[in-house]
């Protein structure tokens, strides 16, 4: 893991701290984390991505584009992030951090891409095994585009309690639950809102 993730986050206090911060924030678990990846790493990242194919996603309820599921990849930076996310070190590294029960080598990875008028509407992400979501932000976004947290009552969204706006290299986890309402807001302008994003399975 050392060759992938900043070595300050791979310290028994800094796994504390984030597990803590993990089992507190609200509306429901959740943490992210600055400059998650070596620099070199994320920017290799986004570099990469740039061969993948994206295809359009389009219905009443969201409009953006995205890859294939990245176990598909040709690409050997995009394979090699991936084989490390989806192994056993990491997933018991996350296992550490949340206090979920994952699987390693089971796990959802694609790359996204919104641009101006693309969005996500309120959804709660709970299908098949889905565990806990991540998203791996390669953009800037400072106005619009934000991962936007909802309230609930009764399993129905409320209102956006916390926004959190795309910034490079920035790791957001949270619990899928009946409690996970969550949107992608619109983009704004001569823009693009890029990250990596899946689930961790049971």
């Amino acid at each position: 893991m050392e060759n992938w993730i900043n070595k300050e986050y791979l310290n028994d206090e800094s796994i504390s701290k984030l597990k803590k911060e993990f089992l507190e924030n609200k509306p429901f678990f959740h943490f992210s984390i600055k400059n998650f990846l070596k620099e070199e790493k994320a920017i290799e990242l986004l570099k990469h991505l740039q061969q993948e194919k994206f295809y359009l996603k389009d219905s009443d309820l969201f409009t953006f584009l995205q890859t294939n599921d990245i176990i598909s990849t040709e690409v050997k930076v995009l394979k090699e992030f991936r084989d490390f996310f989806s192994s056993e070190k990491f997933v018991n590294y996350i296992k550490k951090l949340t206090n979920v029960e994952i699987s390693y080598n089971k796990l959802d990875m694609f790359a996204s891409l919104y641009q101006d008028t693309h969005y996500l509407l309120p959804h709660d992400d709970q299908l098949d095994s889905r565990k806990i979501a991540y998203v791996l932000f390669l953009s800037n976004q400072k106005e619009s585009g934000s991962l936007a947290f909802y309230n609930s009552k009764e399993g129905i969204p409320q209102k956006v309690v916390k926004n959190i706006y795309p910034e490079f290299n920035k790791l957001i986890l949270f619990e899928v639950s009946d409690k996970s309402f969550h949107e992608i807001k619109e983009v704004v302008g001569d823009t693009q809102r890029v990250a990596i994003t899946g689930w961790f399975h049971d």
